[in-house]
């Protein structure tokens, strides 16, 4: 029969009534309680169900405040209680402590802090812990039968061995469904994830296009505005060129005007004197015609006879207002007139272009104002995407930083790490660990190294094999008998004695396979590994452990020895099983510490390792954030396009006053005027020939009546005009001279009025030209300013209409994909590596899912079958001791939900459980309890609070015999036979509220 627990001893201190530390040892199998009631007796039972995880309400309390040692007369209250509790099962030793301090509770199980979960898990198959059946206060022993069915089978579960398999099927089972609906929400994350995956895809497609298309933009714009610069550059040469040719006519046509109106002014001059001589000959002329008449008119007279009379003088014209003279000095005043009207018009003219230039300027200064505005609002939409950029970089930066905190953090661990490496490799590298010959031998040549250093066992194995190997794990590998032979002489000089292994002399014996045995873990020698590459490692582990064998523990090592075994075998706790049956076991100092020593070092530095590449992965991450100096950028140039924005604009110009109109009106008025007097001076003229005809006809009627008196006359007048011959050849050659000088003067002021017009067209051509050269350095200033602001990119050759159309093509292009994702590409593919993550975890986990479902249906089937062998087992141990309790019947079913008992006494044939007595119930819950104790050692332990209180004498024996089942009781009772049957005593006492225990063996009392 394997063993099982025991209880070894409880100490408690502050719990309840106990305010001393006290300590019950149980090394006998029953142990009796005894002393008057309200002595303390009860707490003991209920401080092993506290430390076994009980909660206060379950011990008469309501917090846990109520569990301490609350003071008495000459004693004060206790702020802390601890109670222990050391069980033993063989060589196994479990010590269970709980502590209260305060509202706060504690676990610990081997000194190492627990949970309440945990702890159950240690219990198991004690009949302790929380709703175990080993413990049975006081009064509750008839309620074990009336307790629910699956509490019932909750015993029997924990009495068999199961309950920790059906917890655990229980909780797989939660944790499946859960791990099931976990995957539905994992393959509905993955269908999201691709969904999202495809769309990043998609945006990706279109983030590049998008690019493509604003690098071919930022060309298309940078080659666009170097030809217009260059456009603007030979349009502003040719201006240039044309204002210095246009100003070079104007120069010439200034000194063809000064030169004309020089001749203008001579011409008049002449002209003045001309007219002042011909009028003269005209008085002259008009005088010698007054005598050619008057002697024509006497020579008619004279003739009148045979010739006709002169002409008539016909009608009188009009009758002039004025003397022609008069005529002719105001028309000489108008013409003077017109000439001043005429500078003062050529003076407005300048005034006008000098306005035109002005109100020029004036359009520059109101466009600049306007193009200031239009930046300003084109920057506001820039300035608030750098916003958006610049918190975006904030949110990355802070991600940065909670990486870089990671990364030191990691890096820490790191530094913590390898100084606790550095520190085992020293430890190792000294051979502190190892004895003084094979630790001076390490390092010469042809010495492999020591048995310590080389081997390399599983986990978990090292005591076991350090067991397995005694003095061999000092032992020195060598290449050959050479080298170990250099090794021993050295060691003869310098101190010291090791044994070598050459490897040319290794000699290992055929080893067969052992045969599967429960417990069995395998060959000493298949357990471990070489750490040197390129040595026979099967020989070498075969010379060194032989046939030596590996079990999980003593009890199975020596079944499979008496079972015929003949190896050597070792346990993982250290034991040695010698063929010959010798044993060698107990608690070795730093056993099992050269190996583990290594492989903490082997674990240092795979921690290390692993710590090394989750900071190089970090630093990669890191490397992907932006720096903080871009965020800085970032500002910098928010600041900047703010500051642009806030920069005050332009002054808004004044227009110019216009000039003044020229009174066009008042020029051509005097030009009328000077017609009109030319016409009336003709008129006066005119009239003066008809006075002089007139004059003529009448002188000839006077020279006929007067025929004698004109002879006379005529010969004088004859005379006369002789010597007035010359006079009308001058008057010829003046008039001939006058009508040349009007000639001239007319052909000179049509050359005028040319050379104006030709002047005013240049003048307004240069004043255009100027304005069209400002504009076009302007916007050539604007494209330098444009390019300025443009990256350095390659141009694209064609002419500025087709790069012009390339570039609205490319812009149009752009509008239309929209918004675009500038970091889909990125995203994209940390979600495809996202998705082929997640897709391998869900294909791991759906295959650990199955698996798992499989080897719970596995478990459960298992479980469901030893349960049915451990209840049919229970149904005969109830009935038997039913039987022997009882002189009746006891049955034990199986139903839907658990056990039903069916208890009948002698003589009774009533079946409902309320309707038996305390004694007949307490009887009952006793086989119950003895039945599962006949399971694979379910009950190993009793605690018993006054269960026989309510049994007579007959029933006291029954009890009493049962006590001797091999089982550990420990009984709080009050009852004589009881008593007798216990093989130690405690007794109980109150004094002033405080409880002390007293031991009560072979009649020596023991005050503890």
């Amino acid at each position: 029969m394997s063993e099982t627990w025991r209880l070894d001893r409880l100490v408690l201190q502050g719990f309840k009534s106990f305010a001393d530390r006290t300590l019950l040892d149980f090394p006998d199998p029953v142990t009796g309680i005894i002393g008057p009631n309200g002595s303390g007796k009860s707490n003991l039972v209920e401080a092993i169900r506290f430390v076994t995880g009980s909660r206060a309400q379950d011990l008469r309390g309501e917090e846990l405040r109520a569990l301490l040692f609350h003071g008495a007369k000459t004693r004060p209250p206790q702020g802390v209680a601890e109670v222990r509790l050391e069980l033993s099962r063989g060589r196994e030793r479990l010590v269970v402590e709980r502590r209260i301090e305060g509202d706060r509770s504690q676990l610990r199980v081997n000194g190492r802090p627990t949970s309440a979960k945990a702890l159950a898990l240690h219990l198991a198959g004690t009949g302790l812990g929380r709703g175990g059946y080993a413990v049975v206060g006081q009064g509750e022993v008839g309620a074990v039968l009336e307790s629910p069915e699956a509490q019932l089978l909750a015993h029997l579960e924990e009495a068999a061995g199961l309950r920790p398999v059906a917890e655990a099927v229980r909780l797989t089972e939660e944790r499946l469904a859960q791990a099931a609906a976990l995957v539905e929400e994992r393959e509905k994350a993955l269908k999201a994830l691709k969904e999202e995956v495809e769309a990043l895809a998609r945006e990706a497609d279109r983030a590049k296009r998008a690019r493509e298309l604003s690098l071919l933009r930022l060309r298309l714009k940078r080659s666009l505005l170097l030809a217009r610069k260059e456009a603007l550059a030979e349009e502003a040469q040719g201006i240039r060129s044309r204002l210095e040719a246009l100003e070079a006519e104007l120069q010439g046509l200034q000194e063809a005007m000064e030169a004309l109106l020089a001749r203008k002014r001579d011409l008049l001059a002449e002209e003045e004197g001309l007219r002042q001589t011909l009028e003269e000959a005209h008085l002259a002329l008009k005088e010698r015609e007054g005598l050619m008449g008057e002697a024509g008119s006497l020579r008619r007279v004279l003739q009148a006879l045979d010739r006709p009379p002169p002409p008539e003088p016909g009608p009188e014209p009009p009758r002039p207002e004025e003397a022609p003279e008069a005529l002719r000095a105001r028309l000489r005043a108008l013409k003077e007139e017109i000439l001043r009207k005429e500078a003062q018009a050529q003076r407005a003219e300048e005034a006008r272009r000098r306005y035109e230039a002005e109100r020029a300027r004036y359009e520059e200064r109101l466009a600049a104002r306007l193009e200031a505005l239009k930046e300003r609002e084109a920057l506001r939409p820039e300035v608030e995407a750098l916003e958006e950029e610049v918190a975006r970089l904030a949110a990355r930066l802070r991600e940065r930083e909670g990486l870089e905190a990671r990364l030191k953090e990691v890096e820490a661990q790191r530094k913590g790490v390898a100084k606790e490496r550095e520190r085992l490799h020293r430890l190792v590298e000294s051979g502190a660990d190892l004895h003084e010959g094979p630790r001076r031998v390490r390092g010469l040549s042809g010495v492999l190294g020591v048995v310590a250093d080389l081997l390399r066992p599983e986990p978990g194995l090292e005591q076991a094999l350090e067991a397995a190997l005694g003095p061999r794990l000092q032992w020195v590998l060598v290449e050959d008998e050479e080298a170990a032979k250099r090794a021993i002489a050295h060691l003869k000089r310098v101190g010291g004695r090791a044994t070598f292994l050459p490897l040319t002399l290794l000699r290992p014996r055929p080893l067969p396979e052992p045969k599967p045995f429960p417990g069995l873990l395998g060959p000493a020698r298949a357990l471990a590994r070489l750490r040197l590459p390129g040595l026979p490692e099967e020989a070498v582990l075969g010379v060194l452990f032989g046939d030596t064998l590996v079990f999980q523990d003593l009890d199975r090592a020596l079944a499979y020895l008496r079972a015929g075994g003949g190896e050597r075998l070792v346990t993982l706790e250290g034991e040695v099983v010698e063929r010959t049956g010798a044993i060698t076991g107990g608690r070795v100092r730093a056993g099992g510490e050269a190996l583990s020593l290594r492989r903490r070092l082997d674990e240092a530095e795979a921690e290390e390792r692993a710590l090394a590449q989750e900071a190089q992965a970090l630093r990669e991450r890191l490397s992907a954030f932006p720096h903080p100096r871009a965020l800085e950028e970032a500002k910098a140039r928010l600041l900047s396009l703010r500051a642009r924005l806030e920069r005050p604009l332009p002054p808004e110009p004044k227009p110019p006053e216009p000039p003044e109109a020229p009174e066009a009106q008042g020029l051509e008025a005097l030009r009328e005027e000077a017609a009109r007097l030319e016409a009336l001076l003709q008129q006066a003229e005119a009239h003066a020939r008809f006075l002089e005809r007139k004059r003529a006809w009448e002188e000839w009627e006077r020279l006929k009546e007067e025929a004698a008196r004109v002879r006379a006359r005529l010969a004088e007048l004859e005379k006369a005009l002789e010597a007035t011959r010359p006079l009308a050849e001058r008057a010829r050659s003046l008039e001939e001279g006058a009508r040349k000088l009007r000639q001239a003067l007319k052909a000179l002021a049509e050359e005028e009025t040319r050379l104006l017009t030709r002047q005013n067209h240049l003048l307004a051509e240069r004043e255009h030209l100027r304005l069209t050269l400002a504009r076009r350095e302007a916007a050539w200033e604007e494209v330098e300013r444009e390019l300025a602001e443009l990256p350095e990119l390659p141009r694209l050759e064609g002419t500025p209409r087709a790069l012009q159309a390339r570039l609205a093509q490319a812009e149009a292009e752009l509008e239309a994909l929209g918004p675009v994702n500038a970091l889909a590409e990125r995203a994209l593919a940390e979600a495809e590596e996202k998705l082929k993550a997640r897709q391998q975890e869900l294909d791991e986990a759906v295959e650990a899912l199955l698996r798992l479902e499989a080897e719970a249906k596995g478990v459960e089937a298992e479980h469901q079958k030893r349960l049915e062998e451990a209840f049919a087992r229970f149904q005969e141990a109830f009935r038997r001791y039913g039987e022997a309790l009882l002189g009746g019947r006891t049955e034990v079913r199986r139903t839907a939900r658990g056990l039903g008992l069916v208890v009948t006494p002698a003589g009774k044939r009533t079946q409902d459980l309320r309707l038996l007595s305390l004694g007949e119930k307490t009887l009952g819950a006793l086989a119950f309890l003895f039945a599962l104790g006949e399971l694979q050692g379910g009950l190993p332990i009793a605690v018993l609070d006054e269960v026989d209180a309510a049994l007579d004498e007959a029933n006291l024996l029954r009890f009493t015999r049962f006590l001797r089942s091999g089982r550990q009781f420990l009984l709080v009772t009050h009852q004589k036979r009881t008593m007798e049957a216990c093989h130690a005593l405690y007794g109980v006492t109150s004094e002033e509220g405080v409880s002390r225990v007293y031991a009560i063996r072979k009649e020596v009392v023991h005050d503890l």
